[in-house]
């Protein structure tokens, strides 16, 4: 049983640290995902788990998560609510009371397009700026089983504490392409027979409309701009989801779940309930 730690210049708590990006180390190379659901979820999904920290004492509602870190062979620490507070890279506490630390795995452009076959379907997400759309946008894929999804260089971090938080947990499950260009990815897409589909309030066609077989790329853009031009000119179709009240548009990733239950009501995908 390893000692509870009480201070955060402990090496543990500042190689965590240093790795989640905190007390000035720059850019992060692991992410943090919260609560002990999500530690049995990373483990589930075989994620690459470097430690995981439990507030001290340990809450009888923990022990299932704590033994599965064990059977697991991943590092697990008791901590103190302050240095807790500290690793969360907070300056106030919360209800969190266990912390997993994740390495970071970021899919280039080149492995995401080197596995599109006939069965894709791609979310992409354009200038995303705000990280709680980009996260929810990463739950909105994986809700439906997509595997992986790209963001434009301009989009906000997917490996931020909102945007993680956003997820749910999605981030464990579905490959992440960030900061590629919105010309590289689109015509990479379309030149391995991806039909890509943009949004834009300007388009004439419903997306009922619109031909969204399989392999396809739903693309949606910046919440007050949507789609750049460039963007635009290089999707195969444009489409529009039709409002009827005074709003002028719909939430980004609202609207990119819309789009992904035509696609799979077209596709012939069913509940299972």
């Amino acid at each position: 049983m390893r000692d509870v730690i009480e201070s955060i210049k402990h090496p543990t708590i500042a190689a965590a640290r240093e790795a989640l990006g905190e007390a000035g180390a720059g850019r992060a190379s692991c992410f943090a995902v919260e609560g002990p659901k999500l530690l049995l979820e990373a483990i589930a999904a075989e994620a690459p788990i470097t430690r995981a920290f439990f507030l001290h004492p340990r809450a009888e509602a923990e022990e299932p998560s704590w033994e599965a870190a064990q059977r697991a062979g991943i590092e697990a620490w008791l901590v103190k609510r302050g240095v807790f507070s500290r690793l969360l890279g907070l300056g106030y506490e919360t209800a969190t009371r266990v912390l997993t630390v994740v390495t970071i795995t970021r899919a280039p452009l080149e492995e995401l397009l080197a596995v599109v076959t006939g069965d894709t379907c791609l979310l992409a997400g354009e200038r995303i700026q705000d990280p709680r759309n980009v996260g929810v946008l990463i739950r909105t894929a994986d809700a439906w089983g997509l595997k992986a999804i790209a963001f434009t260089e301009g989009s906000a971090d997917a490996f931020s504490r909102a945007s993680v938080r956003s997820t749910t947990g999605s981030i464990l499950r579905v490959r992440v392409t960030a900061g590629v260009g919105t010309a590289e990815l689109l015509r990479g897409l379309r030149e391995r027979s991806v039909r890509v589909i943009g949004t834009s309030a300007g388009a004439t066609e419903a997306p009922w409309s619109v031909k969204m077989a399989r392999p396809c790329a739903i693309v949606v853009g910046n919440e007050s701009e949507g789609l750049t031009e460039e963007a635009r000119d290089l999707c195969d179709v444009m489409t529009r989801i039709p409002m009827y009240g005074g709003a002028h548009s719909f939430n980004v990733t609202v609207a990119a779940g819309m789009l992904l239950y035509e696609a799979a009501r077209q596709q012939g995908v069913r509940s299972e309930s």
